[in-house]
């Protein structure tokens, strides 16, 4: 289920930002059948729209198909009990293997194309240092953190105080770690 969100999702966030373009997919099985089915019964509609129509369609395949293989799984095993299923020695709920060629295809193409473009590679370097760059600040001085994240810090072993910063990093919104690096920093980084 998570690959396909993320991949429908990255998708999106690609076409929006101009990483990808329609035309780039059609190359690829999955996304490119999808494009072509579209554009033939709607020939007049815009990119938006297409893209929009590809994310929806591709999430329903993409679900349609993990339903019919795990059927297709429990039906071959007949497992009886949960214990039965921990026991198969394979998973149960997977693709079929035409749909995980597929969605592998399509990851390779996301990695080459849009989660190491230049451009990503250069917001998530910067917030990189905005995460490195609080974590530094909140434990050498865990008064630096909000009240109710900083209480018992001062006394607290090293490996305890890193577990509590990074717990409280990892709850952060990207909009809040960057107002917490101007208020801590002179420069932070723009991750637009």
């Amino acid at each position: 289920a998570d690959d396909i969100a993320y991949n429908t999702h990255d998708i999106d966030d690609g076409l929006r930002s101009g990483l990808l373009e329609l035309d780039m997919l059609e190359e690829l099985a999955l996304p490119g059948r999808i494009l072509r089915a579209v554009r033939e019964r709607y020939p007049a509609l815009d990119e938006v729209r297409i893209g929009h129509e590809l994310m929806r369609r591709q999430i329903t395949m993409m679900v349609e198909d993990v339903i019919a293989a795990a059927n297709a799984n429990l039906a071959r095993l007949r497992p009886d009990s949960a214990e039965a299923v921990r026991e198969a020695g394979e998973p149960i709920v997977t693709f079929t293997s035409r749909m995980a060629a597929e969605e592998k295809e399509l990851k390779a193409f996301l990695y080459k194309h849009l989660y190491r473009h230049p451009e990503v590679m250069r917001v998530r370097a910067y917030a990189e240092k905005i995460v490195s760059d609080l974590f530094d600040v909140y434990f050498a001085d865990p008064r630096a953190m909000p009240e109710g994240w900083r209480e018992g810090l001062d006394l607290a072993e090293d490996r305890v105080k890193a577990r509590h910063v990074a717990d409280f990093l990892a709850g952060m919104t990207d909009t809040y770690a960057q107002k917490e690096h101007r208020r801590l920093f002179d420069h932070t980084p723009d991750l637009s």
